[in-house]
This record gives C-alpha cells, sequence and structure tokens, in this order.
C-alpha cells in the first residue's frame, strides 16, 4: 500500500474517531446532533463549539460563520498582534469580517486538504464580566493540524493550547460565540 493510501486510511480511521467521539460534548445525556451532524437549535454553549469543531473538519464556511455572533472578536497571542485592519495601527484582536476572510482562505486554499480540530474539556461556567449571567465561558484545549500531501509527504502546520469561548445567545435564544481568546502553545 503507497503512503498515500495509507494516509487516506488514517484519515478515514481519525475521522470515525472523531465522529464517535462527538458525546464528549454532551454533558445532557439523549441530546445529539442532527443527521448533518451540527446541533439544531443551538440551545446550549456547549453545542456552539461542538458545531465549531465539525465546520473545521468538514470546512463548511457557512456553518462556521453561523458559530459566531455578530460582534465576535478574535482574542491574540501578543506575540500574533499586527496591523491587520490596515489602518495604521496594532491591533490585539479582530472582529467577524477578519475571521470571516482568513477562515474562508483557508478553508479554501490547496495548503489545507485536510483539517483536524481536537477541542477537549467540558468546564462551563458563568462568565464574570456580564453580570445579566447569560454569557458562558467555555475553557478547551486543542490539537489544530492543517495539512497536505506533497509528493507522498505530509505537509502543514499544528497548533496546540487552549482556547477560550465566550458564549451568548442572539436575539433568537440561541448560543453564539461572543470572544474567542487565543493561548495556543504553537
Amino acid at each position: 500500500m503507497d503512503m498515500r493510501k495509507k494516509g487516506t486510511l488514517l484519515m478515514v480511521v481519525v475521522t470515525l474517531a472523531l465522529v464517535g467521539s462527538a458525546c464528549l460534548f454532551s454533558p445532557e445525556s439523549g441530546t445529539e446532533p442532527g443527521e448533518s451532524g451540527y446541533y439544531s437549535p443551538v440551545d446550549s454553549a456547549y453545542k456552539v463549539v461542538a458545531n465549531l469543531q465539525l465546520a473545521y473538519q468538514t470546512k463548511d464556511i457557512d456553518a462556521y460563520l453561523e458559530c459566531l455572533h455578530e460582534e465576535f472578536e478574535f482574542m491574540l497571542l501578543e506575540t500574533d498582534w499586527d496591523d491587520y485592519t490596515g489602518n495604521g495601527e496594532i491591533d490585539e484582536s479582530w472582529g467577524r469580517d477578519i475571521e470571516e476572510s482568513m477562515t474562508r482562505n483557508m478553508f479554501s486554499s490547496p495548503d489545507a486538504e485536510n483539517i483536524e480540530l481536537t477541542l477537549e474539556g467540558n468546564t462551563e461556567s458563568i462568565w464574570y464580566g456580564d453580570s445579566t449571567g447569560v454569557t458562558l465561558e467555555l475553557v478547551r484545549s486543542f490539537e489544530l493540524k492543517v495539512y497536505y500531501w506533497d509528493n507522498d509527504e505530509i505537509r502543514g502546520y499544528r497548533a496546540v493550547g487552549n482556547a477560550i469561548f465566550r458564549c451568548k445567545p442572539d436575539e433568537n435564544g440561541e448560543y453564539q460565540i461572543w470572544q474567542w481568546e487565543d493561548q495556543s502553545q504553537t
């Protein structure tokens, strides 16, 4: 069996394992995602994080954007601060528009033939910065692999660390990610 076939077989096994582990994101017994694999309605914060993971793995930009609140903010590590908006000022975070552009580019890039995102953890607490108590904070450890095949060799990158997701309901009561705080290690 050549390397490409072995890699494809490994990818299928990993995907099946990830799909089979989806229940790790469902602390409420009897709550399962729909036929598409996505939760709907997204009436709990853990469901939007599970939907985010699946959107990454399937490179589904529309499903990904449904996870993000209209006031979305991605909070960067200090080493990543830069002028992303082009206004001459250093940005410590970016909004939904830049997040959409960057993610759309990643999902469509030939250098992102395969994307594997693994999120682990089950902590969920009320975010201290919201006196109404509706914003929930979820801490997840993650491993993100973005790679492609190049002459029977795997090329790409890997990031690991923690992420803090602050989720709040939209006007329809469905949870979306309002803030995503990057705590990558690599």
